[in-house]
């Protein structure tokens, strides 16, 4: 049996180990943090997963959570003009549903699954200077991490992206209490609501630790209006930020957050 090292437990490590796991092979996961340490932490993330990528998921009976999260059956775009107003609207209807599941739950949920179906995890920051151990010990090493001192080793490749730094400053609140969306009360979708030189505002259903929310997810060009939560830590803060951007650039979407927390 082949012993295989994956170093990261986010989305693309946890399905890998679990999905080599399930096939024979004798796996190690590793981590900077336990299962709790996810679970109870910050948000990491905000995502949305389509059609495809969740068959994956139910091909490895890894879909724990399809039955409690929302299902978004649509996705929609709205363009906001000088005065705020909206200029555009149209929502289109999905093949197949998709879903939003917080990564908290479903990292700390799989990373669990993991262990107890006798997957070695271990609980450690990886740095370079392990490699040479990990080689020794493991027929094949795999990282899958976004950041990290071994991240570091692998630069970016210029010719799959022109930008050397970040095209947008990014805020994000999971709420609850977000109104219906008079559009189309009988369906849930992913929106976009664009600001032309601004940035953008997504919104879309999710299941978190706390059960049905909404996320909100500021997308800002650097240095212009939305790039305002630097420094900000404190939760309450951060939201009622996300509400008076919101009213000013986004009223249509603000009308809805009059009860959110």
């Amino acid at each position: 049996m082949r012993k295989i090292l994956i170093v990261g437990a986010g989305q693309s490590g946890l399905q890998l180990a679990l999905g080599l796991q399930s096939n024979g092979y004798e796996v190690t996961l590793m981590s900077n943090r336990t299962a709790d340490e996810i679970r109870t932490g910050r948000v990491m993330s905000t995502q949305c997963m389509f059609h495809t990528a969740l068959q994956h998921e139910r091909d490895l009976q890894l879909n724990f959570w399809e039955s409690q999260a929302p299902r978004i059956e649509g996705v929609g775009v709205s363009v906001a003009g000088p005065d705020s107003s909206r200029v555009v609207d149209w929502v289109g209807k999905l093949d197949g549903y998709a879903q939003s599941v917080d990564q908290r739950v479903k990292m700390a949920g799989w990373m669990e699954t993991f262990a107890q179906r006798g997957g070695q995890l271990v609980i450690h920051g990886a740095a370079v200077s392990d490699l040479d151990y990990f080689s020794r010990t493991y027929d094949l090493v795999m990282v899958s991490a976004g950041k990290g001192e071994l991240v570091s080793m692998f630069g970016r490749d210029a010719s799959r992206s022109p930008f050397d730094t970040p095209q947008r400053a990014l805020a994000v609140a999971y709420v609850h209490g977000l109104g219906p969306r008079p559009e189309h009360p009988e369906f849930d979708a992913v929106r976009c609501n664009l600001v032309p030189g601004v940035g953008e505002l997504f919104i879309m259903p999710t299941l978190t630790t706390s059960g049905r929310a909404d996320i909100l997810f500021w997308e800002g060009v650097p240095g212009g209006p939305l790039d305002a939560f630097q420094g900000i830590k404190d939760p309450a803060e951060h939201l009622a930020k996300t509400l008076e951007l919101m009213e000013k650039f986004t009223p249509w979407e603000y009308a809805r957050a009059t009860k959110v927390e």
